[in-house]
């Protein structure tokens, strides 16, 4: 910590304002001797740098917006890419229904100029041209998508003749670059199809405005052709250097075409500027095109004469003056300065604890209270930056839903001190759903409850589930507004209802959190737009300050979103693994599950065995009694397995009728005893309506076993055995073990 301290002792008051009317008007002038040359000589040519360097900065920036309708599209055919309608449509080449997104693709991104949607075979399935069965190039890009299975935003020059194919007219005169975006469809690991758009860059003067709002520079995009770099679009204003079919300079266009940037000051119609140009590649690395980015030089010319002008003007008649005054003027007025110029060169080297006291009987004065008082903010501001940034880091590291609520809770404790804390989950129905066990959805409204979902400082029966709409916590949510109790008097008791009714001043509750009655207690709403996430409740023995309030605000605020996003991850996780019909795992989970057994199993020499399990006569009860019954049938016999399996187990719906269920560190004798007991248990159950009873067959292939060498052959051999099971009768069990076959009816 560092105090710097400076007096003289006795002198007259006098404002600085005076001391440097009398002395600085002319003792300065010294300097601008020096700054008038560096005015001509150097200030110049730093200003061309800056300018030049401003030019470069601005050209990153445009490449960014360059392709910024093109992640549009991308970002909004992702979201279509993993809609499982329109796998299914494209699977099925359901034409009207994929005419119908390429129409809403089409009203909803008016700036794209053409839309398509291709089979796996890169054919048109719809456009908006209505042009089907024709396999556009578009560079490559579509043929590059399913190979890689990434989606693609890059420039590209079509064609005229696979322009006139897909049935986009452009007149004679126009180029073919456009920026286009590829996204492919993927199912079961495969390219299936893709969707792509098409912008049209010749007179397009979106990018041009866009980064003249932003930057207030002039910019174009040009185009190779004929071995020269030609103007499609630009900003339409007076005095714009380039128009529409200007042609760069040779010696430019060659440094474009060698994939370097082209940054300097340039004459061009007999103006002068500052431009910077970025080549545009294709997919496959080819320079077809330019982005650029200048300003007149005009402007700084002008000011660089007139600042010379007057600095010589000052110079010549403060000189006369100078050399009588500096001497009396430097001791009374430069050395606060130096003392400011001190304070201010230990602050900035990080000792935020610096403070300046200057005793001079003027302003200076006042300079070095205002000082101490800024390192002081500043030392506070970044205290709180330091917890923001703490509590940021923490919450966007993390996607699980427990790991941030305890983490959180954790956090906050270390920041501020806390006595105690809750963090309520809004709950609509407290039920367990889904194979795993997680938690229900939160919602939208008052009806519910808050789940004290992590907890520490306060006895154990304090956090009670309560109702959402009731208590101080239902008041917080419903409100979506902050609650404090500030400097709490202890021991007070009163009614909750009067806490509410008068705002809790200067009152308090029977907390019940610690053996030591805190000083503050503060609910904050948990939420996000219209849905409700839960409370956090904090409590401090020393109590909070309005920057603590207004951090933990913040924290809620954060805290909130990344709930919000754990829960929509984890359910995604949940859909993309889960037979929506059953409950059970699908046979994306089944695959990966499998695997993971398989190679557990083969490596530590442990047990493996599967049960291959199909519905005996499954088709005639859908032809009787209809699919709707079949569909209770299977989420019943779903439900079955979930049930009667261990936890280690895996039941998922290998497709159809059949089902599978994984047991691993399990013999064919005891794989053999579980695939009697689901056989005995689905031929007791009554599966209502049905008036007869449902049977299964069952195929059991186990490891080790030297025919299975994978997954794929474990599965085959589990499904050669329900074959079996199948065709010599039904409602049997069929499996190999010990060199024999083994049959149970």
């Amino acid at each position: 910590m560092s105090d710097i301290e400076y007096s003289t002792g006795f002198r007259p008051k006098m404002s600085i304002k005076k001391k440097l009317v009398l002395s600085f008007s002319l003792a300065v002038l010294l300097p601008l001797t020096l700054l008038a040359i560096a005015n001509t000589f150097i200030f110049k040519e730093q200003t061309k740098k800056a300018s030049l360097n401003k030019v470069k900065i601005t050209l990153n920036g445009a490449q960014r917006i360059y392709y910024s309708q093109g992640n549009r599209l991308k970002d909004a055919f992702l979201i279509s890419s993993y809609n499982p309608y329109l796998i299914n449509a494209i699977t099925r080449k359901d034409i009207p229904f994929i005419n119908s997104l390429v129409k809403s693709y089409k009203d909803a991104f008016g700036f794209a100029s053409y839309i398509g949607i291709t089979d796996n075979r890169g054919s048109l399935l719809a456009s908006t041209s209505g042009a089907l069965g024709f396999k556009p190039s578009l560079g490559g890009m579509i043929f590059n998508v399913f190979h890689t299975g990434f989606p693609v935003v890059k420039t590209a020059i079509i064609r005229k003749i696979v322009l006139t194919r897909m049935g986009i007219k452009i007149a004679h005169d126009e180029s073919n670059m456009f920026l286009v975006t590829v996204v492919p469809f993927i199912h079961n690991g495969k390219a299936i199809g893709s969707i792509f758009g098409l912008i049209n860059l010749n007179d397009n003067a979106y990018l041009p405005e866009t980064i003249y709002n932003e930057y207030r520079l002039n910019t174009a995009v040009f185009a190779s052709v004929f071995n020269t770099q030609v103007c499609l679009a630009t900003l339409k204003i007076p005095g714009n250097v380039f128009g529409i079919g200007s042609k760069l300079p040779d010696y430019i266009h060659r440094k474009i075409l060698g994939g370097k940037n082209f940054i300097g000051e340039m004459n061009y119609g007999g103006k002068d500027i500052f431009a910077a140009f970025h080549p545009i590649k294709n997919i496959d690395g080819k320079v077809i095109g330019s982005i650029a980015v200048f300003i007149s030089n005009k402007e700084y010319l002008s000011i660089f004469r007139k600042t010379a002008f007057y600095a010589v003007l000052v110079i010549i008649i403060g000189l006369i003056m100078s050399f009588i005054i500096s001497y009396f003027a430097s001791k009374d007025t430069l050395n606060p300065i130096f003392a400011i110029t001190k304070a201010i060169k230990n602050f900035t080297e990080g000792d935020l604890d610096t403070k300046l006291a200057i005793k001079t009987n003027d302003e200076f004065e006042s300079i070095g209270k205002g000082f101490t008082e800024m390192a002081e903010t500043v030392k506070d501001r970044e205290e709180r930056m330091r917890k923001y940034n703490i509590f940021s880091d923490f919450i966007v590291g993390s996607l699980d839903f427990e790991k941030i609520i305890s983490s959180a809770l954790n956090i906050l404790e270390e920041l501020l001190n806390l006595s105690s804390g809750i963090i309520y989950i809004y709950e609509k129905e407290p039920v367990l759903t889904g194979q795993n066990g997680n938690i229900g959805t939160y919602g939208d409204n008052s009806e519910g409850f808050l789940i004290p979902w992590k907890f520490y400082g306060i006895r154990k029966f304090v956090a009670n589930k309560i109702k959402a709409d009731e208590g101080i916590p239902g008041h917080c949510l419903l409100k979506k507004k902050t609650v404090w109790f500030h400097d709490i008097p202890e021991n007070a008791v009163i009614l909750k209802d009067e806490l509410l009714e008068n705002g809790g001043a200067g009152k308090a509750i029977d907390y019940g959190f610690c053996e030591v009655f805190p000083k503050d207690i503060a609910w904050f709403p948990l939420y996000v737009g219209d849905a409700n996430i839960g409370v956090l409740t904090v409590s401090s023995i020393h109590g909070f300050d309005k920057e603590d309030i207004s951090f933990l605000e913040h924290a809620a605020k954060e805290l909130s979103v990344a709930l919000d996003n754990s829960r929509l991850h984890e359910k995604l996780n949940e859909l993309s693994i889960t037979d929506e019909l059953t409950g059970l795992y699908n046979r994306r989970k089944l695959n990966e599950a499998l695997e993971i057994e398989f190679d557990k199993a083969k490596r530590f020499n442990n047990n493996l065995s599967i049960l291959m399990i199909d519905i005996d006569n499954f088709k005639p009860i859908n032809d009787f009694y209809g699919h709707k019954v079949g569909d209770i049938v299977l989420a019943k016999l779903g439900s079955l397995l979930k049930k009667n399996t261990r936890n280690i187990d895996i039941a998922t719906r290998y497709g159809g009728e059949e089902f599978v269920v994984i047991l691993p560190q399990t013999d064919f004798k005891n794989a053999l005893e579980a695939a009697k007991k689901i056989k005995k248990m689905v031929q007791d159950f009554k599966f209502t309506p049905l008036e007869k009873e449902i049977t299964v067959s069952i195929g059991v292939a186990s490891l080790p076993d030297e025919d299975i060498k994978s997954v794929d052959d474990m599965l085959k051999v589990g499904d050669d055995f329900l074959y079996e099971a199948k065709n010599s009768g039904r409602n049997r069990i069929v499996g190999y073990y010990s060199g024999k076959k083994v049959e149970i009816d």
